[in-house]
């Protein structure tokens, strides 16, 4: 706050924890740090322990990398894209396919790797749904199914990219709203039609997760599946965040009759006019009222 001779800012020195009565905000010295110098949650807390080794004069031990800067190799999967349609080889046929009936592709804007086919290895028949930087770099990516295949989804292993609890997908840091849904999929989706949306990989979020969603200075929606798991979901989103002292939340599922936002989507679902309408506070009123309807 500029100018605040009132001094509504009140910092607890032992704890860390800190609140602004003048805004309602508040939370963790991580995320002071992370807020005042304009970096993301887990850059933040990387800072601070190198100051404070710094500080007590000793080495810095050597740490992780930060999710953004893992670049994951993708020179041997085959892009897919609008191209693809007019190729011989069956299984990008197949994967074109796929990803054009889901309606996965954009239309006004030419991208040369939206989507890749593994070919072979672990993830050999999958179609690799890649999360990239602004700068393009691949940090992480899912795996999913090209044909009857079991798991549906296969997450990478540890040891080349990061956990998929750690992470959420890619999503624009200076839009007033952020829907946070269950895939990467329904995000994608939702990102076509105009709407700011991350996923967190299924319907229950990790801390880590919350943390970088805490830095995030527009209003932040949840929008979970129609489903008891995605209710589940809300809920330990509202636990957590409680305990992050993070603002409270509004919640908007996808449309009615539909079971996720990709669906809504292939439906020609106006799903900007869905979320602008039908996003609501998650309160007392909303949760006694869902409650009702689920019984």
């Amino acid at each position: 706050m500029n100018n605040d001779w009132k001094k509504h800012m009140s910092v607890n020195v032992d704890s860390g924890m800190w609140q602004c009565f003048k805004t309602g905000r508040s939370g963790n010295f991580t995320r002071l740090y992370s807020e005042v110098e304009g970096v993301p949650y887990f850059r933040a807390q990387r800072d601070l322990i190198i100051k404070n080794f710094e500080f007590l004069g000793e080495e810095v031990p050597e740490l992780d990398r930060p999710e953004n800067q893992l670049e994951l190799d993708t020179s041997k999967l085959v892009p897919i894209n609008l191209e693809s349609g007019n190729s011989d080889d069956k299984k990008e046929l197949d994967a074109w396919s796929f990803l054009f009936g889901r309606a996965l592709f954009s239309l006004n804007e030419e991208e040369a790797a939206p989507f890749y086919l593994c070919t072979d290895g672990r993830f050999k028949d999958r179609i690799i749904i890649p999360f990239k930087s602004d700068e393009g770099v691949v940090y992480y990516f899912q795996g999913r199914a090209l044909y009857d295949m079991s798991p549906k989804y296969l997450n990478p292993s540890t040891e080349i990219a990061p956990k998929p609890s750690d992470i959420l997908y890619p999503y624009s840091e200076n839009m007033d709203h952020l829907v946070v849904c269950e895939g990467p999929l329904d995000a994608r989706s939702l990102q076509l039609q105009g709407v700011n949306a991350t996923a967190t990989i299924g319907s229950s979020i990790s801390l880590r997760q919350a943390e970088i969603l805490s830095t995030f200075k527009g209003k932040i929606i949840l929008g979970y599946d129609n489903d008891d798991a995605g209710q589940r979901g809300v809920s330990k989103f509202d636990r957590t965040r409680k305990e992050l002292r993070m603002e409270g939340f509004e919640v908007c599922p996808p449309p009615s009759g539909f079971k996720d936002w990709n669906e809504a989507h292939v439906a020609d679902e106006d799903l900007f006019q869905w979320v602008t309408e039908k996003t609501t506070s998650y309160d007392f009123e909303y949760q006694i009222s869902n409650q009702l309807n689920f019984d």
